[in-house]
C-alpha cells in the first residue's frame, strides 16, 4: 500500500508558506540564512535569546497557536476540497504539539496578576494538548478519529506514523497530520533551567556548539492512499524506539536512535545506501549531536549527506518532526532545484565520522530520512520518497 503526502501547509521562521520556505532555502546559496529574533521578552530573567519567531504573528497576539494553524490550514485547503467527496467520518486529524495554548495561559495569568480579573476570552481548556487537533477538525468538518500526540520533540513525527496506521487499519481515508507549537515562556525558561539554551545562534554538529534556539511554527500534510495529481511524495513509513536512558539526556551509545533508523528502513524496505539525505535532529546541544553522529555512523557509515535545519527555524519542539519532514518533502519535489540546509563549522573533530553538508548545494533526491529524538529517550525516524524518473 502506498501512502501519499498530497500537500503541505507550512509556516516557520523561514517564512509563511511553501514558496517563502523555498526562497529561504535557496537564499543559502548567497549565505543569506533567515535571521532568528533576539529578544528578552520571553525570559523571566531578562536574558536575551535567539528564537525562531514567525514574524507575521506578533508575540503579543492572543491565540497565536490557532493563527499558526490557520496559516498552514489555508495552504492545504485546495487539496482538502479535492477530497470533498470523502465521507467526513473518514477524515481524521492527528497533530503533534508540546505547548498547545500555554502562551495564552501565560498572557491570561499576567493580565490577572495586574488586574485581579481573568480575561473574558480566556478558556482554560485551550491549553489542553488535544485542542489543536479539535480546532482543525472543527474548521474542516472532519468527523473521523481526532487526537493530539505530545511526546516532546518527536510529537509530530509520530503524528505522521499514526496517520499511516489509521489508514492501514481502515479507520480513515484521509488524515490531516503534522504539528504545531508556539513560542512561550514555559519552554524558553525551562530549557534555560536545563542549561540547554545557546548564548547565540545555534551551531549544529560544530565543536563549539553550546545549545539550542527555541522556535515556533506549523506543518500540516494531507495523507491518503489516493495519489496526488502531480509531483507526488510518498510517506514510506517510520521507525520508533524508546530507550528511557534519562529524562532529558540522550543515551550516549545512540542505541535507541539506531533502532529507530533501522526500523524506518525496514518498514520502507530500503537499504541505508538508498537514502540520499538525512535531515538530522541536530539540536546543537553537546550530548545530542555527539550521540546522533555516532548513531548515524553506525547505521549509514560516513558517506550519506546530512545536515540539521534547526539553525534556520529554531527547535520547534512538538512541531519539529513535521516541519523537518516538510523540508524533506520540498527537497524531494524540487528535483534538485532547492538548496539543502548545511552546517558550516570551523571544527567538528569531536564527532563520529559522518558526512555533514558544509556548503550550499543542490542534489536531486529520491529518498530522505528525518530524525526526531525527544526527552525520555523517545525516538522517531521518518522516510519520505519519490518515484525514480
Amino acid at each position: 500500500m502506498t501512502f501519499w503526502l498530497n500537500d503541505l501547509g507550512i509556516v516557520s521562521a523561514m517564512g509563511k508558506g511553501v514558496e517563502d520556505t523555498i526562497i529561504s532555502l535557496n537564499n543559502l546559496q548567497n549565505n543569506e540564512a533567515p535571521q532568528l529574533l533576539k529578544t528578552k521578552d520571553l525570559s523571566t530573567e531578562g536574558l536575551p535569546f535567539y528564537v525562531g519567531h514567525v514574524d507575521c504573528v506578533p508575540l503579543s497576539q492572543k491565540h497565536r497557536i490557532d493563527t499558526l494553524i490557520d496559516i498552514a490550514l489555508e495552504q492545504i485547503s485546495p487539496t482538502l476540497n479535492r477530497f470533498s467527496h470523502i465521507d467526513k467520518s473518514r477524515i481524521a486529524v492527528v497533530v503533534g504539539t508540546s505547548t498547545s495554548g500555554v502562551h495564552d495561559g501565560e498572557q491570561a495569568r499576567a493580565d490577572h496578576d495586574s488586574s485581579g480579573v481573568w480575561p473574558s476570552d480566556f478558556l482554560y481548556a485551550d491549553q489542553e494538548l488535544a485542542t489543536p487537533s479539535h480546532y482543525i477538525a472543527e474548521k474542516v468538518g472532519a468527523l473521523g478519529p481526532c487526537y493530539s500526540i505530545s511526546t516532546a520533540c518527536t510529537s509530530s513525527a509520530k503524528a505522521l506514523i499514526s496517520a499511516k496506521a489509521l489508514i492501514t487499519a481502515d479507520l480513515a481515508d484521509v488524515v490531516i497530520c503534522g504539528g504545531v507549537d508556539s513560542l512561550c515562556k514555559l519552554t524558553i525558561n525551562g530549557f534555560n533551567a536545563l542549561a540547554s539554551m545557546s548564548t547565540g545562534m545555534c551551531k549544529p554538529f560544530c565543536d563549539d556548539r553550546d545549545g539550542i534556539n527555541i522556535g515556533e511554527g506549523a506543518a500540516l500534510f494531507v495523507m491518503s492512499k489516493e495519489a496526488p495529481l502531480e509531483n507526488g511524495v510518498m510517506f514510506l513509513g517510520g521507525g520508533e524506539s524508546s530507550d528511557a536512558h534519562h529524562i532529558s539526556a540522550p543515551d550516549p551509545s545512540g542505541n535507541g536512535a539506531k533502532s529507530a533508523m533501522k526500523a524506518a528502513l525496514a518498514v520502507a524496505d530500503l537499504l541505508p545506501s538508498d537514502i540520499d539525505y538525512i535531515n538530522a535532529h541536530g539540536t546543537a546541544t553537546i550530548k545530542n549531536d555527539e550521540m546522533e553522529a555516532l548513531a548515524i555512523n553506525s547505521v549509514f557509515g560516513k558517506n550519506t549527506p546530512l545536515s540539521s535545519s534547526k539553525y534556520l527555524t529554531g527547535h520547534t519542539l512538538g512541531a519539529a518532526g513535521a516541519i523537518e519532514a516538510g523540508i524533506c518533502w520540498l527537497l524531494l519535489r524540487g528535483r534538485g532545484n532547492i538548496t539543502l540546509p548545511f552546517n558550516k563549522c570551523t571544527h567538528r573533530n569531536k564527532l563520529a565520522d559522518v558526512n555533514v553538508i558544509e556548503q550550499a548545494s543542490t542534489v536531486k533526491l529520491n529518498y530522505c530520512l528525518s530524525n526526531s529524538f525527544a526527552f525520555g529517550g523517545n525516538n522517531a525516524s521518518l522516510i519520505l520518497g519519490t518515484h525514480n524518473e
